[in-house]
């Protein structure tokens, strides 16, 4: 790792490529499959079910066996699943057939489903049973029309995913091709970007950052995240089982700290992947994490956004023997950009760069800052972003003409090569002309007694915009109002205050990843903003 100064570009150390350039992600999967066949490497904690390497690439060559029936290599198939047992077996199927897979949130309604299809456009999907009139009202809503199989149980008049792979039992030594242009161009997966902030957009990996993704280490013999192949979190630790043998354990079922706690103690995880705003749940959980049994939990890795130093050294203390490490990664990246290390001390820092990666800071004009001026961070990798699919505009916005990708985060480096996230740049707003980060009051407002979730956005008045915080309070606390605008106050400088004010609510719009959907709170601020408003308002 190096910072240089005159470029002002951090650099983590260079390492060679190890694959052949034109080899299909399939076939590189396949190979280490075969490599230790007898081992679990994937355990369903909704039924029990457990595959081993061996069985996950014979149903994989099987599944794209039957794949190449119905379609051709280079279409697109479309996955609406939540993590059951057979969702692996398919996705290899799809890499192994050369098919690249658009994987969307099975918590999707029709609309969301429509826009992703829309773009991927794919000639085949996999859905759920209980999933399956919205992905058909998405289709039909998209002008597509194609197969629907499901994936996790049988519905009367459709087709299943057995059936597929059934039809193909003598393909179970299947090879696939190898591409006639280089893996590094050469579209794999389309992952679409988090829609915290607006609608998805398709994020195309190649088969060379997929590939990179299972060398993302460390390695552990059991890893478990609630994401959904949807997102890259999910996603890239399906590749580190693909890619290492590792026993990756799968629920269906959605977040709560309790089963959190009893995944991690039945199976003896060693690893987990997490959100900060799961582990701020969890530590809210005071009877369910003091109870808790973490005693095989090598190491807590938290992606998806900033965490505040003081969250992270609170959740450290439950960790007995292992460690908790910040990773920062973008879906576009296609891999991990830096990383804590494991029992270093505890900061607000996101780590120093990984192998191969570059890192600059640039103003909102492009112009490269200096080590701890505060700007929007842009990485630069050998194997480049794609692109996002069917949208050239976004496309060319997200990246420069050297290659450089705008991950719209702010942040700064140091010149001792670590990287500090600040915000991400389209939830930051400006307040009496000043630049406001809502991380930074957030992180102030989560350590206030009675407060257990909290998401600061800014309201747009027609002066400007007035910061608000929306807020969730414990079972019993009885906070007001007035108390938590008078903190911030007490605290910050006027620029930063809540001068849109604090509200209440029962809960905050979350992704399924755990991650705030800010729009929708930002919404709701200024519907309780405007009704305030307008009960104040007297006519004389």
């Amino acid at each position: 790792m190096s910072y240089d100064r005159n470029t002002k570009i951090l650099s983590g150390i260079d390492v060679p490529p190890m694959y052949h350039p034109n080899i299909t992600l399939g076939e590189f999967l396949l190979h280490y499959l075969y490599r230790d066949s007898t081992r679990v490497i994937q355990t369903n904690h909704d039924d029990g079910v457990q595959i081993t390497a061996g069985e996950m690439a014979k149903l994989g060559c099987q599944i794209a066996g039957g794949l190449l029936k119905h379609i051709k290599m280079g279409d697109v198939i479309g996955i609406v699943c939540k993590n059951t047992s057979y969702v692996t077996p398919l996705i290899l199927g799809g890499f192994l057939a050369g098919t690249p897979v658009s994987t969307v949130d099975p918590t999707y309604r029709a609309n969301d489903i429509a826009h992703v299809f829309s773009l991927t456009k794919p000639k085949i999907v996999f859905c759920d049973k209980d999933n399956l009139s919205e992905v058909k009202e998405g289709l039909r809503q998209s002008e597509i029309d194609c197969k629907v199989l499901t994936v996790d149980e049988r519905t009367a008049g459709h087709s299943h995913l057995f059936e597929l792979y059934e039809s193909s039992a003598a393909n179970t030594e299947f090879r696939p091709k190898r591409l006639d242009i280089k893996a590094s161009k050469n579209c794999a997966a389309i992952l679409c970007s988090s829609g915290t902030t607006g609608l998805s957009k398709g994020c195309m990996l190649s088969h060379q950052q997929c590939m990179g993704l299972t060398k993302a280490g460390p390695y552990f013999a059991t890893l478990f995240s609630f994401s959904s192949l949807y997102w890259y979190t999910g996603f890239s630790g399906l590749m580190q089982s693909l890619g290492n043998n590792v026993n990756r354990v799968i629920t269906k079922k959605s977040f709560s700290p309790e089963l959190l706690v009893e995944i991690i103690e039945k199976h003896k995880v060693n690893a987990i992947v997490a959100s900060p705003t799961h582990i701020v749940l969890l530590l809210n959980a005071k009877i369910i994490i003091e109870k808790a049994d973490f005693s095989s939990l090598w190491l807590a890795i938290l992606t998806g956004g900033p965490m505040d130093m003081s969250l992270r050294k609170e959740f450290q203390k439950y960790l007995k023997t292992g460690s908790i490490a910040m990773y920062y990664a973008t879906t576009e990246n296609g891999s991990v950009i830096s990383s804590t290390t494991p029992f270093e001390p505890v900061s607000n820092s996101c780590g120093k760069p990984m192998p191969n990666t570059k890192v600059k800071v640039v103003d909102d004009d492009g112009n490269s800052l200096d080590a701890l001026q505060v700007g929007e961070i842009c990485v630069l990798h050998p194997y480049s972003f794609l692109g996002y699919c069917n949208n050239k505009e976004e496309t060319d916005s997200a990246v420069d003409s050297l290659g450089w990708l705008r991950t719209g985060d702010i942040g700064y480096v140091t010149d001792g090569g670590e990287i500090f996230l600040v915000d991400r740049k389209k939830e930051v707003f400006k307040q009496m002309n000043y630049t406001v980060y809502p991380s930074e009051i957030e992180s102030f407002i989560l350590n206030i007694k009675g407060v257990k979730e909290v998401c600061v956005v800014g309201i747009r008045e027609l002066d400007g915009w007035r910061g608000a915080a929306v807020v969730v309070t414990e079972a019993e606390s009885a906070i007001t109002e007035k108390e938590i605008v008078d903190e911030v106050h007490k605290n910050f400088p006027d620029f930063k205050r809540l001068h849109g004010g604090a509200y209440f609510v029962d809960s905050l719009p979350i992704t399924s990843n755990g991650k705030i959907k800010r729009l929708e709170a930002r919404a709701i601020a200024e519907k309780m903003y405007a009704q305030k408003s307008r009960s104040s308002f007297k006519i004389d």
